[in-house]
């Protein structure tokens, strides 16, 4: 919380707002069809649609400060979204990458390879590795 706090230092309180205007346009207004124009979140603002265009294109203080505030209000739906993955899983034909994120998330399955080797080579001693390394070493200057 406290890189937010420092961005906000930077920003204006028109800065702020556009950008609480902008996630919110695209994450709840997206969602129920219901979005504004870039003009309209200007108007609102008291800015150009061009200033505003500026600000989320090319101020990385602006864009890393609505990253932020973008991943706090996604991060307030995660009972949504486990909601959802529950419903993928328990389904009809329940989706195998539903039943694998849920397995991932918790921990309880990894990528994980093994390597095991078999046979009498297996016990060799420090000098018959030594001897095998003198012999490659020969046939590389060979």
């Amino acid at each position: 919380m406290s890189r937010q706090i420092e961005l906000e230092a930077k920003l204006t309180l028109q800065q702020r707002k556009a950008a609480l205007l902008l996630v919110e346009n695209e994450l709840i207004g997206a969602a129920n069809d219901e979005k504004k124009s870039q003009e309209e979140m200007a108007e609102e603002v008291g800015v150009g649609r061009m200033t505003l265009y500026r600000w989320r294109t090319q101020n990385k203080v602006f864009i890393e400060y609505m990253n932020l505030i973008a991943d706090d209000f996604l991060g307030s739906h995660r009972a949504e979204v486990y909601s959802q993955l529950l419903k993928t899983i328990r389904g009809s034909q329940p989706s195998i990458k539903g039943i694998d994120l849920f397995l991932r998330r918790f921990g309880l399955l990894t990528d994980r390879q093994v390597t095991t080797t078999e046979g009498e080579n297996d016990k060799r001693s420090n000098e018959d590795l030594a001897k095998e390394l003198e012999d490659l070493d020969d046939l590389l200057e060979d």
